[in-house]
């Protein structure tokens, strides 16, 4: 029996996915800043102005990007969106981030982050790896086709700096940035607030530290507060009994993929079942994990093509394939155009 395809959208739009807007709660402040008038902006998109007076409010990620993507349009600022979020801290990120600052280590801390950030952020997958005497934290967005998406990611970024600065405390500073889109005409911006190399063209959003800091302990932190804001999180993100939700699945194959750590095996084990249970529940919901795998990495590939000017050798290599000829077949039964070619006829321009 062969694999199941994709459709040539991948997985579904996340149009009525959302987003607490306390990431960005001081892009409208910014945008006065530059001379222009905020609310109307904000409207103009769909959104309320009053959508940003509180950092636990919501929207569309989707909004969000659109909303990101005109206000660099209009003010000229390519990097707006890393300017909008060099301001926000951890108090910014709600529930998520006292669970995060309260745990024992930086690396408990970060787990944590990975395994709920879906609960205030449903358009991204955040993930953290270790890579000999390096750590990553990277963030990658969901919907390859989403307008402003490379906005969001410079701000995920920035957050994801200050984040780190903050519970890793004295003597924090990371060694590099990769970002997965072009870079913009004036970067300097980037080099400023990392203080670290910033490479664009990459094939990963991510920051990247020494990895010796995993293990060290957070100041400040209270047990009783972690158990506490644990228990809530994982209530609140309990899957219902029976059954699994294919987003979920996707946003879990995503962080996998992106940590180089993608099988049945490994999905399965992070929803707490064994490798039959796994396959069907998936099997009740009408797919497969291999459906899932290929709709996963036909985003992940169309982002890396679209956004930046990555080799396809590194591509492959990001989404787990032996070398290009095999991630070539499968992007071709996925769009029905070799990669090269869709890059030529979809990529932004250089």
């Amino acid at each position: 029996m062969g694999n199941p395809t994709p459709n040539k959208r991948g997985r579904p739009p996340i149009s009525n996915h959302v987003i607490r807007v306390g990431g960005a709660i001081a892009l409208p402040s910014l945008l006065r800043a530059r001379g222009m008038d905020a609310d109307a902006l904000i409207a103009e998109v769909g959104l309320q102005a009053a959508a940003f007076d509180h950092p636990d409010n919501v929207i569309p990620f989707a909004k969000l990007g659109e909303l990101a993507h005109l206000a660099a349009e209009r003010t000229g600022l390519s990097d707006l969106g890393l300017r909008a979020c060099i301001p926000t801290g951890l108090v910014m990120l709600g529930t998520v981030s006292y669970l995060v600052a309260n745990s024992a280590t930086v690396g408990a801390g970060l787990a944590c982050l990975q395994s709920y950030l879906h609960l205030h952020d449903e358009g991204a997958a955040p993930y953290v790896q270790q890579e000999g005497s390096l750590a990553i934290l990277g963030y990658e967005v969901l919907e390859p086709h989403l307008l402003g998406a490379e906005q969001i990611v410079f701000g995920a970024l920035a957050i994801a700096a200050n984040l780190l600065r903050e519970i890793c405390g004295a003597g924090f500073t990371l060694r590099e940035v990769s970002i997965a889109y072009r870079a913009p005409p004036d970067a300097s911006a980037f080099v400023t607030h990392f203080t670290a190399p910033v490479r664009f063209d990459a094939d990963r959003n991510a920051v990247v530290f020494d990895a010796a800091f995993l293990e060290r302990p957070i100041a400040g932190a209270n047990t009783l507060l972690r158990d506490f804001l644990a228990s809530q999180l994982r209530d609140k993100g309990r899957i219902e009994e029976g059954g699994v939700a294919r987003d979920r699945i996707q946003r879990v194959l995503r962080t996998l993929l992106a940590t180089g750590c993608i099988s049945q095996d490994e999905a399965a084990r992070a929803f707490g079942m064994n490798r039959r249970t796994f396959a069907r529940r998936l099997q009740h919901s009408g797919t497969t994990f291999r459906a899932l795998l290929d709709a996963v990495r036909f985003d992940a590939a169309r982002i890396l093509l679209r956004g930046s000017a990555v080799s396809l050798e590194d591509v492959a290599n990001r989404l787990g394939y032996a070398d290009v000829t095999a991630f070539a077949r499968a992007f071709r039964r996925w769009s029905g155009e070799s990669p090269a070619v869709w890059r030529r006829n979809h990529g932004a321009a250089v």
